[in-house]
Protein backbone atom coordinates (compact mmCIF):
# COMPACT_ATOMS: atom_id res chain seq x y z
CA UNK A 1 0.00 0.00 0.00
CA UNK A 2 1.26 3.33 -0.63
CA UNK A 3 0.52 7.04 -0.89
CA UNK A 4 -2.25 7.77 -3.41
CA UNK A 5 -3.06 11.53 -5.28
CA UNK A 6 -7.18 11.18 -6.87
CA UNK A 7 -8.04 14.51 -8.08
CA UNK A 8 -5.64 16.56 -6.76
CA UNK A 9 -6.06 15.28 -3.33
CA UNK A 10 -3.56 13.03 -1.18
CA UNK A 11 -4.74 9.99 0.53
CA UNK A 12 -1.76 9.15 2.97
CA UNK A 13 -1.26 5.09 3.44
CA UNK A 14 -3.33 3.93 5.43
CA UNK A 15 -6.51 6.28 4.94
CA UNK A 16 -10.00 5.06 5.26
CA UNK A 17 -11.62 6.39 2.75
CA UNK A 18 -15.63 6.82 2.98
CA UNK A 19 -17.82 7.60 -0.25
CA UNK A 20 -20.57 9.10 0.12
CA UNK A 21 -23.85 7.98 -1.69
CA UNK A 22 -25.55 10.84 -1.39
CA UNK A 23 -22.99 13.14 -3.05
CA UNK A 24 -22.02 10.46 -5.90
CA UNK A 25 -26.28 10.07 -7.10
CA UNK A 26 -26.57 13.87 -6.73
CA UNK A 27 -22.88 14.68 -8.47
CA UNK A 28 -23.88 16.51 -12.07
CA UNK A 29 -20.49 15.98 -13.32
CA UNK A 30 -21.72 12.06 -13.43
CA UNK A 31 -25.30 12.67 -13.91
CA UNK A 32 -27.11 14.38 -16.01
CA UNK A 33 -29.47 16.36 -14.28
CA UNK A 34 -28.97 14.52 -11.15
CA UNK A 35 -32.25 15.31 -8.96
CA UNK A 36 -35.02 14.41 -11.83
CA UNK A 37 -36.56 11.13 -11.24
CA UNK A 38 -34.97 8.78 -14.11
CA UNK A 39 -34.99 5.21 -13.26
CA UNK A 40 -33.86 4.53 -16.64
CA UNK A 41 -30.25 6.11 -16.05
CA UNK A 42 -29.63 2.78 -13.69
CA UNK A 43 -30.38 0.70 -16.82
CA UNK A 44 -27.06 -1.38 -18.41
CA UNK A 45 -27.21 -0.32 -21.85
CA UNK A 46 -30.88 -0.30 -23.15
CA UNK A 47 -31.42 -3.93 -20.92
CA UNK A 48 -34.11 -3.83 -18.50
CA UNK A 49 -31.60 -5.10 -16.07
CA UNK A 50 -30.38 -2.38 -13.25
CA UNK A 51 -26.44 -2.77 -12.71
CA UNK A 52 -26.58 -2.71 -9.00
CA UNK A 53 -22.25 -3.63 -9.16
CA UNK A 54 -20.77 -1.69 -12.00
CA UNK A 55 -17.04 -0.55 -12.02
CA UNK A 56 -17.36 2.95 -12.64
CA UNK A 57 -18.78 3.63 -8.92
CA UNK A 58 -21.44 5.58 -10.22
CA UNK A 59 -23.93 3.87 -7.74
CA UNK A 60 -23.29 2.74 -4.72
CA UNK A 61 -26.24 0.79 -3.54
CA UNK A 62 -24.74 -2.19 -0.64
CA UNK A 63 -20.89 -0.46 -0.59
CA UNK A 64 -18.14 -1.39 -2.84
CA UNK A 65 -14.60 -2.63 -2.51
CA UNK A 66 -13.29 -5.81 -0.59
CA UNK A 67 -15.73 -4.46 2.46
CA UNK A 68 -18.65 -4.49 0.23
CA UNK A 69 -21.87 -6.10 1.37
CA UNK A 70 -21.17 -10.29 0.44
CA UNK A 71 -25.16 -10.60 0.38
CA UNK A 72 -25.80 -8.04 -2.41
CA UNK A 73 -27.33 -10.21 -4.82
CA UNK A 74 -29.68 -11.44 -1.44
CA UNK A 75 -30.87 -7.99 -0.55
CA UNK A 76 -31.80 -7.01 -4.01
CA UNK A 77 -33.74 -9.94 -4.58
CA UNK A 78 -35.63 -10.06 -1.14
CA UNK A 79 -36.33 -6.24 -1.46
CA UNK A 80 -38.07 -6.83 -4.59
CA UNK A 81 -39.58 -9.69 -3.57
CA UNK A 82 -40.75 -7.39 -0.10
CA UNK A 83 -42.02 -4.59 -2.49
CA UNK A 84 -44.08 -7.46 -5.07
CA UNK A 85 -45.53 -8.91 -1.92
CA UNK A 86 -46.90 -5.58 -0.44
CA UNK A 87 -48.37 -4.75 -4.30
CA UNK A 88 -49.76 -7.69 -4.40
CA UNK A 89 -51.48 -7.89 -1.14
CA UNK A 90 -53.20 -4.39 -0.66
CA UNK A 91 -54.76 -1.81 -2.69
CA UNK A 92 -52.55 1.00 -1.70
CA UNK A 93 -54.28 4.69 -1.34
CA UNK A 94 -54.39 8.39 -0.28
CA UNK A 95 -55.52 8.92 3.34
CA UNK A 96 -58.46 10.99 2.65
CA UNK A 97 -58.32 14.47 2.37
CA UNK A 98 -54.62 14.12 0.37
CA UNK A 99 -54.49 15.20 -2.71
CA UNK A 100 -51.22 14.53 -3.91
CA UNK A 101 -48.24 12.68 -2.73
CA UNK A 102 -45.18 14.86 -2.08
CA UNK A 103 -42.14 12.80 -3.22
CA UNK A 104 -39.54 15.71 -2.52
CA UNK A 105 -35.67 14.93 -0.74
CA UNK A 106 -34.43 15.99 1.52
CA UNK A 107 -31.28 18.40 0.60
CA UNK A 108 -29.16 16.70 3.51
CA UNK A 109 -30.21 12.93 3.47
CA UNK A 110 -32.27 10.45 1.07
CA UNK A 111 -35.43 11.02 3.17
CA UNK A 112 -38.74 12.46 1.83
CA UNK A 113 -38.81 15.82 3.33
CA UNK A 114 -42.66 15.14 4.03
CA UNK A 115 -43.11 11.43 5.87
CA UNK A 116 -44.50 9.10 3.09
CA UNK A 117 -48.47 8.09 4.66
CA UNK A 118 -50.89 5.73 2.74
CA UNK A 119 -53.41 3.55 3.38
CA UNK A 120 -53.14 -0.23 2.73
CA UNK A 121 -56.16 -2.28 2.28
CA UNK A 122 -56.36 -6.24 2.54
CA UNK A 123 -57.06 -7.79 -0.87
CA UNK A 124 -58.30 -11.06 0.64
CA UNK A 125 -60.07 -11.74 3.31
CA UNK A 126 -57.94 -11.77 6.31
CA UNK A 127 -57.59 -15.42 7.23
CA UNK A 128 -55.55 -16.04 3.80
CA UNK A 129 -52.53 -13.72 5.33
CA UNK A 130 -52.23 -16.34 8.42
CA UNK A 131 -50.53 -19.38 8.55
Amino acid sequence: MEDANVAGYLIPKGSHVLLSRVGLGRNPDIWHKPLEFKPERHLDGGSSELALAEPDMRFISFSAGRRGCIAQNLGTVMTVMLLARLLQGFSWSMPRGLSAIDLVESDKNLNLTKPLVLQAKPRLPLSMYYV
